[in-house]
């Protein structure tokens, strides 16, 4: 009795421990290695994708240290684990696989403006995908489904839902986990080749279970991470989506193995017991059904079957999220006329009756969603006794460039709330208007500075070269940086020759940050009048950004 008292204690404690480890290297652990990472590989600081110019030093920096190469080469090592992996049966080597694709998950822990920095070093795993495009990310958003139908049933009782449906997938994850493999390790001590008691009568894979409701507790976590600017930033969604069918995958090809080497005894479990979820016969009836349809069975027996069925669950969830993200709603009322306008006519309501700031830059997100048909709406809003109203609506009428609203977006450059004037600014490049060119100009003597430098900006992407070459000779010579650093992103973005020796003074400016964008600007020109001074700023600046993107832009430059 004692002995037997003793190994279910031993057993209990080794269990504890793996549960633990799993915590410890899926919470702790990655803020440490972040912590590290940042104090030992210095990137630069500067908020990866919120301009043109900003994205072009990224791609220096990620040219110069050969990241996209090591990214592809490391995807399409998780692609063969996962091939090989299956081909073979090594259900590790698939595992393997998987959890590469979930790395990117991880990534997430790092609180940080450029995407590379810290344990952020792990999204080049994911570049040949960014590569096609950032909303790639977005068509795993289907796997929000179940926390956004929680967090509303939280919300009828007028509770904040997010931490405890974190809570609930986290702990029922760890649990699952613990009680999984306190059972493995209870059947293995046993001698017993099919585990069939305890946990394992409610799933036939009761760690992967914990595994998948653990992970995405913690993407769910990740969902309120403050990120500083990072609006530009990956949607962990399709990462975890794309690992998640793996893991069942691999557990899907476990079974195969199981039945070929303990036969009746596996089937005999097998038919006792759901194959991952507790759910209702029915339920599993239904999502075998694509394998009824593609193979005229319950079950698979091929490796093949198996690819395809989780293939075919892959290409719906996609399709899915594609709907999910676009909104159901929304979907339904591009098809019907009537029930566009209602929701259309529903949102601008809204936002003008919300108070809160926020609310009403998300409503005006969602409205804006719905293309040129919102922007009869956002006209009039421009005159709104509301200054967040009017503000939102000049700021989304960015994304809707139309010259139907430039006659209301230059009324707005008079309006006495900053904002308002910055964001029609904004608005007004985006038209590509050249009616405008006149009122911009007179912006140029703005009050505030902000609105004075975004309208020289918005000159230099009118194409209104005089203007621009003329004020930016100007402020070029400004005792403020700030104002000389507009100056120099105003003339990367006109894109003159004659801009070239206004910029190749700034290569010599006492601030680094003014020599970084000007090396940028330069770049953008592409004359190759400046290559001679990129080369001697890339041996001699004493700025390491300045060296790295002017070495980088003369290697361009210097290319036939």
């Amino acid at each position: 009795m004692k002995s037997r008292t003793a190994r279910t204690a031993f057993l209990v404690l080794l269990a504890a421990v793996f549960t633990i480890g799993l915590t410890f290297v899926t919470v702790e652990l990655p803020y440490l290695i972040d912590d590290v990472l940042q104090g030992a590989i210095t990137t630069p600081n500067l908020d990866s994708h919120a301009n043109e110019v900003s994205r072009l030093k990224t791609e220096l920096f990620i040219s110069h240290f050969h990241l996209r190469l090591i990214g592809y080469i490391c995807f399409t090592l998780m692609v063969a684990a996962i091939v090989v992996g299956f081909s073979t049966r090594n259900t590790g080597l698939a595992a393997l696989g998987a959890f590469g694709f979930m790395l990117p998950v991880f990534a997430q822990f790092a609180s940080v403006m450029f995407f590379l920095s810290g344990l952020g070093v792990l999204n080049i795993l994911w570049l040949p995908v960014l590569d096609v495009s950032y909303d790639l990310q977005r068509l795993g958003l289907i796997i929000r489904a179940p926390y956004d139908v929680l967090r509303w049933a939280f919300g009828v009782v007028g509770v904040h839902g997010h931490w405890p449906v974190v809570y609930f997938f986290l702990g029922s994850g760890l649990l699952l986990f613990f009680l999984g493999t306190l059972a493995w390790l209870s059947a293995r001590a046993r001698e017993q080749q099919v585990a069939d008691f305890w946990v394992y009568r409610l799933s036939r894979h009761p760690q992967y279970l914990g595994w998948i409701l653990w992970s995405y507790g913690i993407y769910l976590l990740l969902l309120l991470q403050l990120y500083p600017k990072r609006s530009w930033g990956i949607d962990a969604s399709l990462p975890w989506l794309l690992s998640t069918l793996v893991i069942i995958g691999v557990a899907m090809l476990e079974e195969l193995l199981m039945r070929k080497r303990h036969g009746e005894a596996y089937e005999t479990y097998r038919r006792s017991a759901p194959f991952l979820f507790p759910v209702p016969r029915f339920f599993e009836k239904t999502f075998a059904f694509p394998l009824r349809a593609l193979f005229k069975k319950n079950e698979p027996d091929r490796v093949r079957e198996v690819v395809a069925v989780i293939g075919l669950y892959g290409v719906l969830l996609i399709g899915a999220s594609a709907l999910y993200d676009a909104g159901l709603k929304r979907s339904l009322g591009a098809v019907i006329p009537s029930v566009r306008q209602a929701q259309l006519e529903r949102l601008a309501a809204r936002l003008i009756d919300e108070p809160h700031p926020r609310r009403k830059y998300s409503i005006a997100g969602e409205l804006a969603s719905y293309g040129a048909a919102a922007i009869d709406y956002f006209i009039p809003m421009l005159q709104s006794e509301q200054a967040a109203v009017r503000a939102n609506a000049a700021s989304q009428l960015a994304r809707l460039p139309t010259e139907r609203a430039v006659p209301a977006l230059v009324a707005a450059l008079e309006d006495s709330v900053d904002n308002v004037r910055g964001y029609a600014l904004g608005a007004l490049a985006a038209s590509g208007s050249a009616d405008c060119i006149e009122p911009v100009h007179r912006r140029l003597d703005d009050p505030e500075r902000w609105v004075r430098m975004t309208a020289l900006r918005t000159l230099a992407q009118l194409g209104a070269e005089e203007e621009v070459l003329g004020h930016a000779d100007k402020l070029l010579r400004s005792p403020d940086a700030w104002e000389r650093e507009a100056a120099v992103g105003s003339l990367g973005i006109l894109g003159a020759p004659d801009a070239v020796p206004l910029l190749l003074e700034r290569l010599h400016d006492e601030k680094d940050w003014v020599r970084r964008s000007a090396v940028a600007a330069l770049l953008q020109i592409g004359s190759p009048d400046a290559l001679g001074a990129l080369q001697l700023a890339s041996r001699e600046d004493e700025d390491w950004e300045v060296r790295l993107y002017a070495a980088e832009a003369s290697k361009q430059l210097a290319r036939p």
